[in-house]
């Protein structure tokens, strides 16, 4: 995977990627789709100059990125030669594994774009056109495999210029099939606006570390369906939502988690109310486990709440 995406909480100011390139410059960072410019690049060196330079590192912003931005790190490799083999020069070995490993980057590169063309565009054209799209990027596809795996033999030098020519004239061909289907994207994704009655997600984000194990789906209506996992027991446990809440009227499930193996051991995970009311931004847990009248920490609970979010205009 060459690109990677994250949500901002507000706090964190680092953000880490793992795919390999080969210069500073090909590390493309930014924020709701605008490239970021107020940041540092932190990278790894790779382990052996004949495979890749760098392999991943990480950005740190000057500042956190809000709670609702999105934070994409993605390669931009550039399509251009950067070595020129002449006919009676020997051929260094290192010199020519970082060029096919360059080259091959980038045809993995082609295919990612290829794919994700295929999977967000062809659904909106009319049905014929998008089945040709379709066929025609599949056959690229498959002639990019094909490229891949002579590579990795290094077979006749000849045959790969073949392919390599081949496959130009097949992207030119593809280039202009795209062209062609703008327009009727861009009217399909007008009248699926229109519709109404249909609900669907805009935004979501998976539990990582960098946000503390929490996740959500936003729905265009407004609705909203969030949670996490908090590894602590005891009383008075705050718990943050990823995403704020139009109002306190919102729903809540708990459920604890107790590693034991006495008997008659049960855990007691609640809401705190009273001193600490409901609030749209989170709310308070009290995590116990139980046993004959005994009570003690618990070791962790699991929480999901739904309702409407707070819409900002």
């Amino acid at each position: 995977m060459t690109k990677q995406t994250y949500i901002g909480n507000g706090r964190n100011k680092n953000f880490y990627f793992t795919f390999p390139f080969f210069s500073p410059d090909e590390v493309l960072v930014k924020i709701n789709d605008i490239v970021a410019v107020e940041y540092g690049l932190f990278c790894n060196q790779g382990v052996s100059n004949q495979d890749f330079p760098f392999t991943g590192g990480h950005v740190k912003f000057t500042k956190p990125p809000k709670p609702t931005d999105i934070i994409t790190i993605e390669r931009n490799l550039q399509y251009n030669r950067v070595i020129d083999y002449q006919e009676t020069a020997k051929i260094n070995p290192t010199t020519l594994n970082q060029d096919m490993n360059y080259f091959f980057e980038s045809l993995k590169d082609i295919k990612s774009i290829l794919n994700e063309f295929n999977e967000k565009y062809a659904e909106f054209t009319d049905t014929k056109s998008a089945n040709d799209l379709k066929e025609r990027i599949n056959a690229v596809t498959e002639q990019i495999d094909d490229f891949a795996e002579q590579i990795e033999t290094i077979g006749d030098i000849t045959t790969i210029q073949t392919s390599i020519n081949s496959l130009s004239q097949s992207v030119s061909d593809l280039t202009s099939t795209i062209a062609t289907h703008t327009t009727n994207i861009g009217t399909n994704t007008n009248d699926i606006a229109t519709l109404k009655g249909y609900d669907y997600v805009i935004e979501s984000q998976t539990p990582t570390a960098e946000n503390n194990y929490t996740w959500y789906r936003k729905y265009k209506s407004g609705w909203v369906e969030q949670g996490g996992y908090v590894s602590q027991g005891g009383g008075g446990i705050s718990v943050s939502l990823p995403v704020k809440m139009s109002s306190v009227n919102y729903h809540i499930i708990l459920t604890g988690k107790h590693d034991s193996n006495t008997a008659g051991s049960t855990t007691s995970v609640s809401t705190m109310q009273g001193t600490h009311p409901l609030q749209t931004t989170g709310f308070y847990v009290n995590n116990y486990v139980e046993n004959a009248g005994n009570r003690g920490n618990s070791d962790a609970f699991w929480w999901t709440c739904f309702g409407f979010y707070e819409i900002t205009i």
